[in-house]
């Protein structure tokens, strides 16, 4: 049986768990984090931003990825992909996605620049870490903001990705964590279906109604 109902209920479980500093600032990754966030963000009072991140897909499995890629185009690849690395169209891959990337950011922050992060706890959600390198780019592009932490919290994770995430970041929280092989975020939520931009943006609207939108 399927720990969550949805993304919005693993949103809630998870802030009703979890304590954040007063001072944290949530940057949700999309499209999956955004229902997470805006669940702990109105749970919590907390501002919400979107941090635009996204994995590069592999051509002939893309449901998994070999690395991720920043709005500003750092590529972070997987070593466990290397041998693949040579079949790999990386660099058409890479510009293909940044792209979408590109995309995402204007239609969900109208590509507002993001603000300075000095004294501020920058919170990393999304709606599972399998592989955790999608988080990697969210943590490597919000560095630059010079956060006095940055954490990332999830309501399912891998075992692999916590420990790797641990490198990255400050702090890594997952409310169910599993060794479980093949690991599969979806297989913890009854409703996983792929959220449109109008849902995304749905959520936006409602957070900038209720005050709570960084900008």
């Amino acid at each position: 049986m399927a720990s969550f109902k949805d993304r919005f209920d693993a949103g809630i479980k998870l802030s009703e768990v979890i304590k954040l500093p007063e001072n944290s600032v949530i940057f949700a990754i999309p499209r999956g984090g955004v229902p997470i966030g805006y669940a702990i963000s109105i749970n919590k009072k907390i501002a919400m931003d979107i941090v635009v991140v996204r994995k590069l897909p592999i051509p002939f499995n893309p449901e998994a990825g070999f690395g991720s890629i920043t709005i500003d185009g750092k590529v972070i690849l997987n070593p466990k992909f290397e041998y693949l690395f040579p079949q790999i169209p990386i660099d058409s891959i890479a510009r293909e996605v940044l792209s979408e990337v590109k995309r995402r950011d204007f239609l969900y922050r109208q590509n507002r620049t993001y603000k300075d992060l000095e004294g501020k706890v920058a919170i990393v959600v999304d709606d599972g870490f399998a592989s955790g390198y999608t988080a990697i780019a969210a943590s490597e592009f919000l560095k630059q903001f010079k956060p006095k932490k940055i954490i990332a919290i999830t309501p399912v994770c891998s075992t692999d990705a916590k420990k790797l995430l641990e490198k990255y970041f400050d702090e890594v929280y997952c409310l169910i964590e599993s060794d479980k092989k093949p690991f599969a975020v979806a297989s913890f939520y009854e409703n996983f279906h792929d959220l449109s931009d109008d849902e995304v943006l749905e959520i936006i609207n409602d957070l900038k109604e209720k005050k709570l939108l960084w900008e």
